[in-house]
């Protein structure tokens, strides 16, 4: 393993190397007077600043040969070690914090899973392990015992495989570090955030299971490449000119998909989009695809897998918020907007296209729809008073309309695609297409549901 950063010149990069620390150490949790495992590198202040916090910390230099890095001497509030971490050895619960620095990339597949397991054991209940790794897109031909880069949605897949008999990973966030993508347009290297929590709280949120990849692509071959939401790039084009959009403003992306608005936006515009999902298989195609952009556009970008409600960025932070056919899988719709208003400066636009009930109580096959997508629906009128009850102005538009016309041609589209896309999938998969656009064709016309727009201002 390397002793530095990837990609880091030692001298000439000091200066970056420690906006890269600073970033990291602001997105830890704090732990004041606990016990911190550290695993990496440790350059520039990294170990001295978490030190300083800490009651005590554990410095371990990975190495594969043994101890052929001179030792420094241990102190009171730092122990160091160098050790090889496929054998390191704590007893369980030693650790409210361990933190990996490019550790799980020069382990193959079987002993990453088994040092995530000992991490596991070592931290103590609701303990955090906060890790960086550089990412690559390889999986379908990196073999299991390779230490070529593994994906970020593998990542997840791989704490989330994680378990014990009273507890296991919960992963609380993971995004692209923003020092790297800044300076040198490259958002494969990502900062995860898990914690320990009890077996029987583990869930996996049913987005994340609706929203399968090869669900995602699916609904990319009827909605247009990185699109996911109605009228792809025709509808975001439309609603875009409405929001007076200036280069250099910040644009938070709620429900960002797999990144089709965030690059539309930064391309057309040049502003900077952090884009948020909950599904971490949206959150890896979107990072993939960052990859293959220009590296000026690679630089407006930053996506993260979050929920958003347990975000808490700064407040006054965005000139706009954006939300297509997102917020619906919210429940807690009074606790977002309420976040929104706060992170947005004043004068700021929070736009929002969302799936709406007709009426109230809502009809059975509304219900249907809710149950199906995991979502919450309320009436539109609804929606607007959970809007102004935190603050905003509020103008809506019903969409009912706009959303058959669209939707239709959309439809009409993708049946024309049908061979190929069998050749792809499967006649079955081309069906449940076919019947999801259809249904909802039906139940807007029928007068069940409605798409609607809302632009609040603050």
């Amino acid at each position: 393993m390397s002793s530095s950063e990837p990609g880091a010149a030692p001298e000439e990069r000091c200066e970056f190397l420690e906006e890269v620390i600073e970033e990291v150490l602001a997105w830890q949790p704090r732990v004041r007077g606990g016990r911190i495992l550290y695993i990496g590198p440790g350059l520039g202040s990294e170990v001295s600043r978490l030190a300083q916090e800490a009651g005590h910390l554990t410095f371990v230099f990975h190495s594969r040969g043994g101890n052929n890095v001179e030792r420094k001497k241990t102190t009171d509030k730092v122990t160091y070690k160098c050790d090889d971490v496929t054998e390191l050895s704590f007893p369980p619960g030693s650790f409210e914090l361990v933190v990996g620095a490019w550790v799980l990339s020069g382990l193959s597949d079987l002993q990453a899973d088994d040092f995530l397991h000992r991490v596991l054991e070592w931290l103590v209940p609701e303990g955090h392990f906060a890790f960086r790794e550089a990412c690559g897109f390889l999986e379908d031909t990196r073999p299991s015992n390779s230490t070529l880069p593994r994906s970020p949605v593998f990542y997840c897949q791989m704490l989330h495989s994680v378990t014990t008999k009273s507890s296991s990973f919960t992963i609380l966030r993971a995004t692209s570090l923003q020092s790297y993508v800044t300076h040198e347009g490259d958002p494969t290297k990502l900062c995860f955030l898990a914690q320990r929590s009890e077996a029987n709280s583990r869930t996996r949120h049913a987005v994340d299971i609706r929203y399968s990849k090869s669900f995602i692509l699916r609904m990319e071959r009827l909605l247009g490449h990185t699109w996911l939401s109605t009228g792809g790039e025709s509808t975001t084009r439309e609603f875009c000119q409405r929001l007076g959009l200036r280069p250099g403003q910040r644009v938070l992306d709620v429900g960002c998909g797999s990144g089709g608005s965030p690059f539309f936006m930064s391309r057309l515009y040049g502003v900077h989009v952090h884009g948020v999902d909950i599904s971490s298989n949206m959150m890896d195609l979107a990072v993939q695809r960052q990859t293959h952009l220009r590296r000026a556009l690679r630089k407006r970008v930053h996506f993260e897998l979050r929920d958003v409600l347990d975000a808490d960025y700064d407040a006054c932070s965005y000139d706009v918020i954006y939300s297509r056919n997102s917020i619906f899988h919210i429940e807690k719709k009074e606790e977002l907007f309420a976040k929104l208003y706060r992170w947005l400066k004043p004068g700021g636009i929070l736009f929002v296209t969302d799936y709406f009930a007709k009426s109230t109580p809502p009809s059975e096959s509304c219900a249907e729809f809710s149950a199906k997508t995991c979502s919450t629906l309320v009436t539109i009128s609804g929606y607007e008073r959970v809007l102004t009850g935190a603050g905003f102005s509020v103008e809506s538009r019903d969409l009912a309309d706009d959303f058959c016309s669209i939707h239709q041609k959309e439809l009409d589209a993708f049946l024309s695609t049908r061979e190929a896309f069998r050749e792809e999938y499967s006649q079955l998969e081309f069906d449940e297409m076919v019947a999801l656009a259809t249904h909802k064709i039906t139940l807007v016309k029928g007068g069940q549901i409605t798409w609607a727009s809302f632009i609040a201002r603050k």
